[in-house]
């Protein structure tokens, strides 16, 4: 499993996502404080997507996974979007390298196995 996600498409900045390092990010929070029940860490995508700099044309997220599925969300909702990256203390596996997670219940169950988000 390879544990970076590419972050490409209509942006200024493609960049690199390595969950293994965000354990060290002062960033990083306990998901149980924002999703009731679900054990480990995360951090906000919304400051990844900030320094990438989407360009003003870019209007969604195209999420593709490991399996070839893919999934569309408008940018309003990936802005909100939270990547678990460990669960009881252990990177995130199978499924990783991190889970995202929609608050309010917008997802049945959190996106894995993700290689790369594109904006489009």
């Amino acid at each position: 499993m390879n544990p970076i996600i590419q972050l490409t498409g209509k942006v200024t900045y493609p960049i690199t996502l390595d969950p293994t390092l965000w354990i060290f990010d002062d960033r990083r929070f306990e998901m149980a404080d924002r999703f009731p029940g679900v054990n480990g860490l995360g951090m906000e995508l919304a400051p990844f997507l900030d320094h990438a700099k989407p360009l003003p044309e870019a209007a969604k997220m195209v999420i593709y996974q490991r399996e070839g599925s893919q999934t569309v969300l408008p940018l309003e909702d990936a802005r909100t979007a939270v990547l678990q990256f460990a669960q009881e203390g252990k990177p995130i596996h199978p499924g990783g390298p991190a889970l995202l997670h929609l608050p309010d219940g917008k997802l049945d169950q959190p996106i894995g196995s993700i290689e790369k988000m594109e904006l489009v």
